[in-house]
């Protein structure tokens, strides 16, 4: 009589190796990676943006970014802190500030 649970536990093993595969890959990953310098084209794909929109964006200032000769690098961390500082308040963040601010 074949076991009922054998394909059970087969899967139940593949999914363990998915993961344990997940976590050494995991592992492998270098840290630091948000310190991490980015050529031009890398960032505008980490930002979804065209290259000559964020080559733009170095002219004017609008952005971190490092200068070494012609090349131009961005790190990440500085990336996602440039993202973050353009937060835009929730309508509920406005009117709770709002509120505090007429009571005082």
């Amino acid at each position: 009589m074949e076991n009922p649970f054998q394909e059970l536990y087969e899967r139940l093993d593949r999914i363990e190796g998915l993961l344990v595969s997940v976590r050494d890959h995991k592992a492998s990953e270098p840290e630091g990676e948000e310190d991490r310098l980015l050529n031009v084209r890398e960032a505008a794909r980490f930002l979804g943006d065209a290259v000559a929109t964020l080559y733009g964006r170095t002219s004017k200032n609008e952005i971190p970014f490092y200068k070494r000769g012609k090349k131009v690098y961005f790190k990440k961390s500085e990336l996602v802190a440039w993202i973050e500082q353009g937060r835009v308040k929730s309508q509920k963040e406005i009117q709770e500030e709002t509120a505090l601010r007429l009571n005082q």
